[in-house]
């Protein structure tokens, strides 16, 4: 390739993200067949601090539609939002079997809060596509829902491990301009070498033909920010999502033009963004509340038993990452902590059903703002609590890590 040619792809590549950003909400597959709708405007169980609304963008690929649609069972709640993403490489049949999925459940379409994206992108995981990804996705969200305050990206292998009725519980007592984003300033060897590169995705404008290209001089780090690296998931307030996507400042802009062309930007730019922005650098809790499961080999369900599985489930997160779509830890979860039957979704407060080995509870609804939580988020609750009482709003807290 020559360098001409390199240096347009170059330049070009941050006009690809924002044309992504732009696409029209009718590029997701929506059904309403049901005439049964969900009641609107409740009356809040706590008229002081209504629970908070979550954002879901949960995606996947080839193959994947069944473990989405596993996870948004366990993750429903009808005053959440959810948008569902099967990329290039899954098939448009796969995509129309999870939207049809998605119009079987009542509840689901009554409550018209899940969307099953129908143009997917594709993505390649050692590039900046998956940035692009999650911002098309927040992007849509916005445009989408006006009411939601936390923006949330799961995979099909993620899972939660306390019930949504906690988690929105917990998350109604905090202050709602906090970011959960894991970062780290001290970059590895490798991670370093990989910022230094300059490459092409060819993933955002070819979509799976092509192989990423990587350029033959290396770059310096900017010296006009500080490099940050961590995850690629997140738990975003809204404000920092609208900030990240509609950039009334420079700096998004400016992240968007050097991470166009690093690898794997999508575990760099949300954490150098807030940490180089004085009003989100202050309210950032090193965290993603996710468990990365390193042990997904055993298939043996009493391997999941206390106190082994204690490792996981008494942790200080609300999800647990790289679950096999056959593990026995995720029906362990739903027996045990969710209490979700076969095929339900997870059941709440605002289930008033009769709850026997035949009935879903869910199939009759009532006050979404009304919580029940359990004991099942303890662990969580208490590294929150102390999180915030150890913040302090005089200096940057990605500078003290």
């Amino acid at each position: 390739m020559s360098l001409f040619l390199k240096q347009i792809l170059l330049f070009s590549l941050p006009l690809i993200f924002l044309f992504c950003l732009l696409l029209p909400l009718h590029h997701f597959h929506s059904h309403t067949h049901t005439q049964t709708h969900f009641p609107h405007n409740p009356t809040f169980s706590n008229p002081y601090s209504p629970p908070p609304r979550i954002a879901y963008f949960i995606t996947g690929t080839k193959n994947d539609g069944p473990r989405i649609f596993r996870l948004l069972q366990a993750v429903y709640h009808p005053r959440n939002c959810y948008l569902l993403h099967l990329d290039q490489f899954a098939s448009p049949k796969q995509r129309l079997q999870l939207a049809l999925q998605v119009s079987s459940v009542d509840v689901l379409v009554a409550a018209e809060n899940v969307n099953v994206i129908e143009k997917a992108d594709a993505v390649n995981e050692e590039g900046s596509s998956p940035l692009g990804l999650v911002l098309h996705g927040a992007a849509v969200l916005l445009k989408w829902k006006k009411d939601w305050d936390w923006f949330v990206n799961l995979d099909a292998s993620d899972y939660p491990i306390i019930p949504q009725d906690d988690f929105l519980h917990i998350l109604s007592f905090i202050p709602r301009n906090l970011n959960f984003i894991e970062y780290n300033k001290n970059i590895s060897p490798e991670e370093y070498q990989k910022a230094l590169e300059v490459i092409v995705d060819s993933r955002l404008y070819i979509l799976l033909k092509g192989k990423m290209f990587v350029g033959d001089r290396k770059r310096a780090l900017p010296s006009a920010f500080k490099f940050f690296m961590g995850s690629q998931h997140v738990i975003l307030n809204r404000k920092f999502v609208e900030y990240s996507i509609q950039g009334w400042e420079n700096l998004p802009r400016l992240l968007l033009l050097y991470f166009s062309n690093t690898r794997s930007s999508h575990k760099g730019y949300f954490q150098t963004l807030a940490c180089n922005t004085k009003e989100f650098s202050d309210a950032i809790i090193n965290s993603n509340l996710r468990f990365i499961n390193s042990d997904n080999t055993a298939r043996d369900p009493s391997n999941f038993r206390a106190p082994n599985s204690d490792r996981i489930l008494k942790r200080e997160v609300a999800f647990v990452g790289n679950i096999s779509a056959d593990s026995p830890l995720l029906d362990m979860i739903d027996a045990h902590i969710l209490h979700r039957g076969h095929g339900m979704v997870s059941p709440g407060g605002w289930c008033l059903g009769s709850s026997n080995w035949f009935s879903d509870p869910c199939g009759e609804w009532g006050d979404p703002s009304v919580l029940r939580p359990g004991p099942a988020a303890k662990e969580l609750e208490k590294f929150l609590m102390k999180s915030i009482k150890d913040m302090s709003i005089k200096s940057s807290r990605c500078d003290r890590q």
